[in-house]
């Protein structure tokens, strides 16, 4: 089989070293091994695509997470360290390792699957779409003027209880769409390096009632002086924003200017004296997919009394395959019973398959009915889609009266 889940440890060593030509980096074997060995090491799922004679060509790597979708966690698979050998590339190893993955995505439960792309329109092959805008502001840190912190500020110290910066993440930052529900070996990895050692710096910011906002920087060489790299600026309620910048202003003796990255929704620019002071760029621009329809529109309430229509064609996870009518209705929450199968489990879709009528029930609220028409044949069409083999790898929706995309 040209493409299988790697456990060997010499598939692992072998997986690691592609990565490190295809990514440009130094590779040390015995260093390799040691972090295999290492009683710390957390395997993450990888597959491979081999030829026949059993030569590794290509692999990526599928960790699982958390990720906070309408106010609840689902469960989301991030795809990582995709890479070939040069010499097999543009032979279709890497297509091959994501039918598998999809599939094994889709089997684990997963609603959702994301990525940080060196290609958009490579991904968008797969089904993956752009699904976020992160802007990071330069702006010289005069601007920050206008700006005072009038709180308690203290530098965070590595050992130190993570509960303060949790509960400033969780308050906002954790509740965005597409938000990762960090574990503990994420914050460890954040907070738990020596600021003296690696420059790094986290500051908390706290008020009379409580924990207020954090913002994590590192200084960097600028034409003119220190710049001040903010990889993480988080405040729990509103107030916090012009806090942490009024912080940020004090610093202006080390450093002449910060970049700041920000969620879509804070516009920084019209927050300042002067907008003319930043000039804005987009910054990781991530791309996600919906693996399982259903559970993504389970969780998507339309509103009370309120319906739209999703018609979804996905040649790559054909079980996604349909026209879905959901709408809310009430605020009970009764079992679902599906036409031809057991009670409160959903049809899956797949060609051929006999209409289906079921409720999926919605989490705090009433039950999301949902109706599946007969899904389509290869090659014909459906009211209002193109024809099949426009988009030939990427899901297409149609929607009407829809409140809001999925994404």
């Amino acid at each position: 089989m040209p493409v299988h889940r790697l456990t060997e440890k010499e598939e692992l060593l072998e997986s690691d070293r592609i990565c490190s030509i295809a990514f440009v980096s130094p590779w040390d074997r015995e260093e390799a091994v040691r972090g295999l060995e290492s009683p710390d090491f957390q395997p993450t799922v990888s597959f491979g695509h081999f030829t026949e004679e059993g030569q590794l060509t290509a692999s990526l790597l599928l960790p699982q997470f958390q990720m906070r979708y309408e106010g609840h966690d689902v469960p989301m698979v991030g795809v990582g360290g995709v890479a070939s050998l040069p010499e097999y590339r543009y032979g279709g190893a890497v297509r091959q390792i994501f039918h598998t993955a999809l599939e094994w995505m889709w089997d684990q439960g997963a609603v959702f699957s994301s990525l940080y792309p060196f290609s958009h329109s490579y991904y968008r092959k797969f089904g993956y779409e752009l699904c976020q805008l992160v802007t990071q502001y330069k702006l010289p840190t005069e601007a920050l003027e206008s700006f005072s912190c009038t709180c308690k500020v203290r530098m965070f110290q590595p050992g130190e209880d993570l509960a303060p910066l949790q509960a400033v993440y969780n308050a906002r930052l954790g509740q965005y769409n597409l938000a990762v529900q960090r574990e503990e070996r994420h914050w460890k990895s954040l907070f738990g390096k020596d600021p003296a050692k690696e420059m790094r710096y986290t500051y908390l910011l706290e008020d009379a009632c409580g924990p207020l906002a954090y913002v994590i920087f590192k200084p960097e060489e600028g034409e003119d002086g220190k710049i001040g790299n903010v990889r993480e600026l988080a405040f729990a309620k509103p107030e916090g924003l012009p806090q942490a910048l009024g912080f940020l202003y004090r610093l202006g003796a080390q450093y002449e200017a910060f970049r700041i990255a920000l969620p879509e929704d804070v516009p920084l620019a019209a927050l300042l004296e002067e907008s003319y002071d930043t000039a804005p760029t987009w910054i990781n621009q991530p791309m996600a997919r919906v693996i399982h329809v259903e559970k993504a529109l389970q969780a998507k309430a339309p509103g009370e009394g309120r319906s739209y229509t999703v018609a979804v064609e996905d040649q790559l996870l054909p079980g996604n395959n349909g026209v879905f009518q959901v709408s809310q209705q009430g605020g009970r929450r009764p079992r679902g019973k599906t036409a031809g199968g057991r009670p409160g489990r959903p049809l899956r879709g797949r060609a051929g398959a006999d209409p289906a009528a079921h409720r999926l029930p919605l989490p705090g609220g009433g039950p999301v009915q949902a109706r599946r028409h007969p899904v389509r044949q290869p090659g014909d069409a459906a009211p209002g889609l193109p024809q099949a083999g426009g988009l030939p790898h990427r899901p297409v929706l149609s929607q009407a009266k829809a409140p809001a995309p999925l994404l």
